[in-house]
Formats: structure tokens, C-alpha cells, sequence
């Protein structure tokens, strides 16, 4: 495999720079950035052939670019996984974990792994491949694993407060949606739901979950992120039943040069604009 970093496009402060690696089972993809650097950013995605694939290209690619190997501010690994639940980070404590993780999760898949979500109280609570993980750890120096629910959560936690109205963010994706509901400084769901019929499930999923929580048509926020190809069409199949649908895009304060946004996952930018 030849460099997949461009090679006109060098890292001058690798020391202020931070790498995100994205991982899942059908495709890797890593994000690079120096926040001091205008138009530093740069993202790429790494597929293969078949969902066990994708991991095989991503440490060919590892192995074949020396860039991995800087000294970065902080390396992020951040892994997409439909298997993830929540759990306040007070009732979380060492002496009961064992029993909330045999509880939460019946069949133990690889290593699970939790994550505090800033000042929000959450742990996110997720299972990381065991190969992934050993690989990572041994890979970069203090690696830091979370799940991609976190940036989602991290983010909207702070409008949601700031704006005082309850919000569902609508994250599609190819094969399925997430939706995260938000009421005042609280985390009311986050749930991921596969949608192999495309449009109608996912419009389905929206409306069945606005109505279980209870959320006002009139008042309350749709925001709706992802670039599936029917994202504009279920915007208007939604139009004639909530007031406030907004479409999410890539944040102005993120400078991107000749890289296309709407590539890059919404949670990954948000991990690059919020604290966590």
C-alpha cells in the first residue's frame, strides 16, 4: 500500500496535533488535526473487502505510513458499535461493576470498556473487539478509548442546557439510525435501531420515539445529521408532523481545507469542538 498522507502536507507540531482513529467492522477511518493550524485538518477512510476486512487494511496501512508513529498530543480511539448502553457514573463504582457488566451485557464480545462523558454524569459502557484493542494499546503511547456516542452526548448536552427546550438528534446512518434524546441537563435515550428498509423504518423510529417521550410538535427540536441518500426526502416526509426540523452540518469553527465534510461523521467533528 503507498502513503495515504499526503505527502505535500507535512506535520509541523506533531506535539499539538491529535489523532482520531474510527473504527468499525466495515471500514476504519482516522481524522488528523492541529488545533492552533488553520485548514490542518485531514481525514481519510480505509474499506475492505468484507466486514472481517476492514481492520487487515487499516494495519497494513499503520505499517506502511511512518506518520503514525509521531509523537501526537493525544490519539483518540474512537469505535462505532450498535452494542452500548448507559449508566450514571455515580452508582458505577469499582465495587460493583462486575455485576452492572454480567447484568447489561449476557454475552461478553471482547473487551468492554467505559468512558465518563465530561460533567454530564454518564458512563458509556461499550465492547471494543479484543484484536482492536491489544493492537491500539500496544500501538500508541496512552491511547485514549471511547465509544461514539460520547461526542453526540458531550455536545448536545450544552445546547440542550443553554436553550432550555428539549431536543431529538437524529444521527442516519447506512444501515441503520441513532437517536438521541435530550430535556433540560438531562440524557432522557440514546439508542441505536438498524434500518435495513432505508426510509421508512428510520421514519417510523423517529416518530414512534418523539411520541414515547412524550415531545411537544409545536415546541420541541429535531436535528438531523448523516449523509444517507434519503436524508432530505424524510426531512419532508417529517415536515407535515414536527414544526422544528434543522438539518446538522460540519461546525463553521473547524477549518477543513480540500477535504469534503460530508464525508466526515458528525460525531467525529463534535469530538473536535467539545470537551470530553
Amino acid at each position: 500500500m503507498n502513503s495515504i498522507y499526503p505527502g505535500d502536507r507535512h506535520v509541523k507540531y506533531p506535539d499539538r496535533s491529535i489523532l482520531t482513529i474510527y473504527t468499525g467492522t466495515e471500514q476504519f477511518s482516522f481524522s488528523l488535526y492541529d488545533p492552533k493550524e488553520p485548514g490542518s485538518y485531514f481525514y481519510c477512510e480505509l474499506f475492505g473487502e468484507d466486514e472481517s476486512d476492514a481492520f487487515s487494511v487499516f494495519k497494513e496501512a499503520f505499517f506502511n505510513n511512518p506518520f503514525f508513529s509521531l509523537p501526537f498530543r493525544k490519539v483518540w480511539i474512537m469505535n462505532r458499535t450498535p452494542i452500548f448502553t448507559f449508566i450514571p457514573a455515580s452508582l458505577y463504582k469499582d465495587n460493583s461493576k462486575e455485576e452492572f457488566l454480567d447484568f447489561l451485557f449476557s454475552e461478553r464480545q471482547g473487551v468492554t470498556l467505559s468512558h465518563t462523558v465530561s460533567h454530564t454524569g454518564i458512563n458509556v459502557l461499550y465492547q471494543l473487539p479484543e484484536d482492536v484493542y491489544l493492537f491500539m494499546i500496544r500501538s500508541f503511547p496512552q491511547p485514549v478509548f471511547i465509544h461514539y456516542s460520547a461526542p453526540l452526548i458531550a455536545y448536545f448536552w450544552e445546547k440542550v442546557k443553554k436553550a432550555g427546550v428539549r431536543r431529538m438528534v437524529v444521527n442516519l446512518q447506512e444501515k441503520g439510525l441513532d437517536i438521541f434524546c435530550f430535556s433540560d441537563e438531562s440524557l432522557l435515550m440514546g439508542n441505536y435501531f438498524p434500518c435495513s428498509a432505508g426510509l421508512s423504518e428510520a421514519f417510523y423510529y423517529i416518530l414512534f420515539s418523539w411520541k414515547q417521550l412524550k415531545f411537544n410538535q409545536s415546541n420541541d427540536y429535531l436535528h438531523i445529521t448523516g449523509n444517507t441518500v434519503f436524508r432530505e426526502e424524510l426531512i419532508y416526509k417529517l415536515a407535515p408532523y414536527l414544526r422544528h426540523i434543522y438539518c446538522l452540518s460540519i461546525f463553521p469553527e473547524i477549518h477543513f481545507d480540500e477535504v469534503e465534510t460530508n464525508r466526515i461523521p458528525f460525531e467525529l467533528a463534535a469530538l473536535s469542538s467539545c470537551e470530553l
